[in-house]
């Protein structure tokens, strides 16, 4: 049985950060806080190339994946620019640009976009 949980966790330890599941987990993880995220799906933006978008909590959601946590630095006022004039955020976390905007007026206090920055792996 240990051989078949190291061997699970040696798998997951070696997913490379711009896989799919990296952003599966960074979705898992929202939904493990309590927040309410949608399908995800693929987007072409300015971002970045490895772009996705949904909501979370009903608020407009775009995470970018890059190859290094540098790029994705540097990726962050790209990630201002598709917030546009509402309110929103866009920040680095580790690997990903996650940009957050809300169009609806769902989060009036900003708690739910908060939250999505606070469970974000870093």
């Amino acid at each position: 049985m240990r051989l078949v949980l190291v061997i699970a966790l040696v798998a997951a330890c070696g997913k490379g950060s711009g896989s799919p599941s990296s952003r599966d987990a960074l979705i898992e993880a929202w939904k493990q806080g309590g927040l309410e995220p949608s399908a995800f799906t693929t987007a072409q933006s300015p971002v970045g190339k490895d772009c996705a978008t949904g909501t979370v909590g009903k608020v407009d959601v775009l995470v970018c994946t890059f190859a290094t946590a540098d790029e994705a630095k540097a990726a962050q006022d790209a990630g201002l620019q598709w917030v546009g004039d509402t309110t929103g955020a866009s920040q680095a976390k580790g690997q990903f640009v996650i940009a957050v905007a809300d169009r609806r007026k769902a989060d009036p206090n900003g708690k739910t976009i908060n939250q999505i920055f606070k469970l974000a792996t870093k």
